[in-house]
């Protein structure tokens, strides 16, 4: 009994020892670890900022084989949601809360009955070329749970690794089967400054557009407005497409002349609109018309295979062609591909 006694009294020591010990400790926990991966900013971003991946290369997944994700209709980016149930760790959900491409995302993370955390991942430029990502976790603990929140540190750094390393496999495998270039053509990206255009916007048919007459009527229009206003282009004709269906066979797009930033003329149909500066993909093509559609595979295909995210309008800017010159592989016309959220508006 004495024996039992003396167990019982060191047992309350120790406890009373924890209590004041995790008075005594912070409430307020952090937790991050970093590694090199060999792909570019645009190739990690696009895994971390879509939570659907994390069924490859989430540490908890591997742990937990029970855990159930489902996902809301956002694809990606702020809004994106996943929700997921298991027997084992309870049930949560994890919400991307802020989107920077391509350096940074951050997530809200709820657990259910157990309260929330933030996580986020930051990507730089990394010194010996490809991406310096870090992954970080921060929570609060109230007295006296703070005490197993200093005790399970181990833990944490142990998945954040686990999480790096599952993400630095995926990135890498999808920059090694990503090529520089697509076909013969050279894809580049680039800083698209913002620009204001004078156009006419419509939803047409294919039939309708491909008409020969469709593009020189409407430049005309714009040509003839500008002259009026005593203003000139700063850019050739070009066309910026919003939508291009092919089952319905119709577009929603835009013929247009690029216009000093900040002007706003109309006259019938034609206005001005705005599409905002972001990080674009781009590709000289030299050639007929003909060819647009290899190159629009090719962009689409190189998208893909560098988990970026397209996002409309895609520009077409023909920069010469026939009205300037006969000789159809010296046409040189600029498409564009956004990855950044261009949305054009009018004015």
């Amino acid at each position: 009994m004495k024996t039992l006694k003396t167990i019982g009294i060191a047992l309350l020591a120790l406890i009373v020892i924890g209590l004041v010990a995790a008075a005594l400790m912070p409430k307020h926990f952090e937790y991050e670890r970093t590694t090199d991966i060999n792909a570019s900013k645009d190739v990690v971003f696009g895994i971390v900022n879509d939570l659907k991946t994390q069924d490859v290369w989430g540490p908890w997944q591997k742990q937990d084989p029970t855990i159930q994700n489902t996902f809301n209709e956002v694809d990606s980016g702020v809004g994106q949601v996943s929700s997921w149930t298991s027997k084992k760790s309870g049930d949560g959900t994890q919400t991307i809360t802020e989107s920077t491409p391509p350096s940074m995302v951050k997530t809200h993370i709820e657990f259910e009955g157990q309260g929330g955390s933030e996580a986020w991942f930051k990507l730089d430029d990394a010194e010996n070329g490809g991406t310096k990502t870090t992954w970080a976790f921060a929570f609060d603990a109230p007295w006296p749970w703070n005490l197993m929140s200093v005790m399970m540190g181990g833990q944490m750094d142990k998945m954040l690794e686990q999480g790096l390393a599952g993400i630095k496999e995926m990135a890498e495998k999808r920059a090694a089967e990503a090529p520089a270039s697509t076909g013969s053509y050279e894809v580049k990206t680039v800083d698209f400054p913002s620009h204001t255009y004078l156009g006419i916007r419509e939803k047409t048919t294919f039939d309708e557009f491909m008409k020969p007459n469709y593009f020189a009527d409407r430049v005309g229009r714009i040509t003839t407005l500008l002259e009026k206003s005593k203003m000139k282009p700063t850019g050739g004709p070009t066309g910026v497409f919003y939508t291009w269906d092919e089952a319905s066979k119709t577009t929603d797009m835009a013929v247009a002349m690029a216009v000093n930033n900040g002007t706003a003329v109309a006259g019938g149909t034609l206005q001005t609109f705005e599409v905002p500066a972001s990080k674009a993909l781009v590709v000289d093509y030299y050639g007929s018309y003909d060819g647009f559609a290899s190159v629009h595979q090719a962009l689409g295909e190189y998208v893909k295979a560098n988990g970026l995210k397209e996002v409309p309008p895609i520009i077409e800017e023909y920069v010469t062609g026939p009205s300037t010159e006969k000789d159809t592989s010296k046409w040189l016309t600029k498409i564009y591909y956004f990855t950044e959220g261009p949305m054009a508006k009018a004015n």
